[in-house]
């Protein structure tokens, strides 16, 4: 198996770096639930048909490398995070809130009440029309690479830590359910954790929009022609 980027610089990337830091957690999870439940390390018992498998240097139980393949082969096909953001509305709010808005307003469009509605309306036209076309990826943008390189990675980061959370509280409601406190109190401290990390990296995605999109609003061909997309609306 070949060890993802930790930087990234494109979507392609940050799937990868996901997939595997599912794989990883998926199998720290499996780990704790056959270590301290009885009945589900008989369950993986009768998986492990095989010597264990060697993955990133380490060798683990067939069973628990499968149920951890699985996961991870299922956060990069069905694109996880991007089905938490749609049901928690994270991405939406962010586009509108850190990226349209200043747009409008920094281009020197106005912002009224009904704008504002069909901005939220119509985000994911509109931020491949004035945001995506200049800043999409490190490969193919027209402003600093390395901002987007910096961008791009807090957000694959923030993604990590919100699939691992999925994956966490799984755990500990399993926990929960046949009556482990004290290993489920230890999931919620780590649960806890990982969200005081994940709001670093959202703290660190929002400068890096404000830094993206006072970049891209620098030119004056560029900012007339978000101007005009704003004022069409």
């Amino acid at each position: 198996m070949v060890w993802p980027k930790l930087t990234v610089c494109d979507y392609r990337e940050m799937l990868r770096k996901l997939s595997a830091a599912a794989f990883f957690v998926t199998l720290s999870c499996v780990y704790i639930l056959r270590s301290r439940i009885a009945v589900v390390d008989q369950l993986f018992d009768s998986l492990d048909v095989t010597p264990p498998i060697e993955a990133y240097s380490l060798h683990v139980p067939f069973g628990t490398f499968v149920v951890a393949f699985a996961f991870a082969v299922l956060s990069e096909s069905i694109k996880l995070h991007d089905k938490i953001s749609s049901v928690l509305s994270i991405r939406a709010v962010f586009d509108v809130r850190w990226i349209l808005i200043p747009m409008a307003l920094l281009s020197g469009s106005t912002v009224e009440r009904s704008r504002f509605d069909r901005i939220a309306t119509d985000r994911t036209r509109l931020m491949n029309d004035v945001f995506y076309k200049y800043a999409s990826s490190a490969k193919q943008a027209d402003i600093d690479i390395h901002l987007i390189t910096q961008a791009l990675t807090a957000w694959s980061w923030y993604w990590v830590c919100v699939e691992s959370l999925v994956f966490l509280i799984l755990t500990a409601a399993m926990l929960w359910w046949f009556g482990d406190w004290v290993a489920t109190a230890l999931v919620l401290a780590v649960m806890l954790a990982v969200i005081a990390i994940m709001n670093i990296f959202r703290s660190d995605a929002n400068k890096y929009a404000e830094a993206e999109v006072s970049v891209i609003l620098s030119d004056e061909v560029r900012r007339k022609a978000v101007k005009s997309v704003f004022d069409a609306l």
